[in-house]
């Protein structure tokens, strides 16, 4: 009985991988979409002046953030 069970449980393991890749990838796009989130919501605090500092237009946030090139 033990070894009819078994192909079954092998059978269903890739769909469990895939599931769980899933799941891991959408957590890991909640993840990003929160520190993106986070770098907009740091430099849209920031004066024209403290941003001209950083050498970085107003304009120029959305990109910056999703690009991921400006670290604060």
């Amino acid at each position: 009985m033990t070894t009819l069970a078994l192909p079954a449980l092998v059978r269903g393991m890739p769909r469990i991988k895939r599931l769980f890749g899933a799941v891991c990838e959408f957590v890991s796009g909640i993840r990003l979409a929160q520190a993106m989130a986070g770098r907009y919501d740091s430099l849209s605090r920031l004066s024209d002046i403290e941003l001209t500092r950083r050498g970085i237009a107003r304009e120029d946030i959305p990109r910056i953030v999703v690009n991921g090139k400006y670290d604060i």
